[in-house]
């Protein structure tokens, strides 16, 4: 089973994606800031991360720079998902190693389809 990890520390977001992509009948693991994210990345070994940025302890950013920089897990695709929308912001999340950036509030069909897209194209 696909295994995908939610980095975000609103549980009304972490509720409402655990919903959509269960449905989808994806595996999924919740963890609510950037630090945990990376202390769990080698042992979850998931198959995509949804990451937030703006998260206490750490932040998304670092979190992703770091996930990116160790050999084992530097190839699970990281999409940001953030209520930052400027273009800067955008550019700065990809800049640290993410592979995909979604704005909130998103468009649940159109995250899914980015989710399988970039699952299918790392497998």
């Amino acid at each position: 089973m696909t295994k995908i990890m939610i980095v975000e520390d609103d549980q009304t977001t972490v509720k409402l994606l655990t919903y959509l992509l269960e449905k989808k009948n994806y595996k999924v693991v919740c963890f609510p800031n950037g630090q945990r994210a990376v202390e769990e990345a080698s042992k979850e070994m998931p198959d995509l991360i949804l990451m937030d940025i703006m998260m206490p302890i750490m932040d998304g950013i670092e979190a992703t720079e770091k996930i990116k920089s160790d050999e084992k897990t530097s190839s699970i695709p990281i999409i940001f998902l953030s209520a930052l929308g400027q273009e800067m912001e955008v550019m700065k999340g990809l800049q640290s190693g993410a592979d995909g950036y979604v704005i909130k509030p998103f468009d649940s069909k159109a995250l899914l389809k980015l989710i399988e897209d970039k699952i299918n194209s790392a497998s």
